[in-house]
């Protein structure tokens, strides 16, 4: 069982009688059930049946990796707690219709975004101002370099892939990328420990009392929004050329972190220790039914989760993307094309996918 949740309070997010968004606690009732789907969604493998406790229960494999992001949300803490708690509230009811956007998202993409990924095929100027800066990394840490005789080969048979390649390597690079203001990817830590890294990513980059840490999953088939960076280490390894060690188990994502994959989001107290987790108020609902519903079983809730998704009510999206800062969005259809588009605007701008040009 995940310990990490197994010591927070369970929470979501209401509309109580007065029509103000709260935080209150989940219903007893559910939180077995909670802590069973999240246990095998985290583990990729599904349980035979409803409880127990021994590894050789998890038959059935999950098409799915968790993954971890710590995240800084737009929240005013301040010593009045009921203004804070109203606050927090009614950010996370915004957020859980949202999400967490890659930051090109906070400006016009179709007029400010970066240009090969948003608006035009790349050229072989792209690939050399990618490359430069990619060598003199790789030369300054003795890694060898990336020649261009050796990729033009996979350049003249797809040039959009070697582009998203290099296009992940410098966004795996961070603050050395002049443009990482204005990436269309976020990262996150997957795997075992990928709470313990999203945390100290939190509070290391944090100096206020609370972390928060958002809790998803994407699809292992969905390889065209995401990659990993192993993968990318890999990649360079057969052009000859080392990495960093992936010492972050990270995980970098196309466009971001759509509603419909986030589980949950943790609350730490970095001054008392105190955890709580705010469940996604749309897949609570989820559970709250399954009470009721002896069809819902945690199996068929996990597989159901894993497959659709969670099913969010975004007729309020253009209003709650604009209060957390967004003027853009990405939309994408059920077979992983995706689309962006200004708010309040139509998202018909087809965008690029991950793909392996070798």
């Amino acid at each position: 069982m995940l310990w990490f949740l197994r010591q927070a309070s369970l929470k979501t997010v209401e509309l109580d009688f007065e029509g103000e968004y709260k935080i209150t606690n989940v219903d007893s009732r559910v939180v077995s059930r909670i802590h069973s789907v999240f246990n095998n969604i985290h583990l990729g493998k599904q349980r035979s049946g409803y409880f127990g406790s021994s590894r050789d229960l998890y038959k059935d494999e999950l098409d799915t990796i968790s993954f971890f992001r710590g995240f800084t949300p737009d929240i005013n803490f301040n010593d009045n707690k009921r203004e804070y708690e109203r606050d927090k509230a009614d950010y996370f009811q915004k957020f859980f219709i949202v999400g967490e956007k890659g930051k090109a998202y906070r400006e016009n993409v179709l007029s400010e975004g970066i240009e090969p990924y948003f608006n035009r095929e790349p050229c072989m100027d792209d690939i050399n101002e990618l490359l430069e800066l990619i060598n003199s990394i790789l030369r300054r840490n003795s890694f060898g370099s990336i020649e261009i005789e050796t990729i033009s080969p996979y350049v003249k048979e797809d040039i959009m892939g070697i582009y998203m390649f290099l296009l992940n390597l410098v966004h795996n690079i961070g603050g050395r990328w002049d443009n990482k203001c204005r990436s269309p990817f976020v990262s996150a830590a997957y795997g075992r420990d990928g709470y313990k890294k999203a945390l100290n990513f939190a509070q290391g980059r944090n100096g206020r009392r609370y972390s928060y840490i958002i809790m998803g999953f994407i699809r292992k088939t969905n390889v065209v929004n995401y990659i990993l960076t192993k993968e990318l280490s890999e990649k360079l390894g057969m052009l000859d050329v080392d990495w960093y060690q992936d010492i972050h188990s990270e995980i970098i994502i196309k466009d971001g972190i759509f509603p419909h994959n986030i589980l949950g989001v943790f609350e730490i107290d970095n001054e008392t220790g105190d955890k709580s987790f705010i469940i996604n108020p749309y897949l609570y609902q989820l559970f709250d039914v399954s009470k009721k519903r002896v069809k819902y079983r945690s199996r068929d809730l996990t597989e159901y989760i894993c497959h659709e998704g969670i099913p969010v009510n975004q007729d309020d999206f253009d209003n709650c993307a604009r209060s957390l800062g967004y003027r853009s969005y990405g939309y994408r259809i059920h077979d992983g094309y995706t689309f962006a588009g200004e708010i309040d605007g139509e998202a018909d701008l087809p965008l690029p996918r991950n793909r392996d040009f070798w």
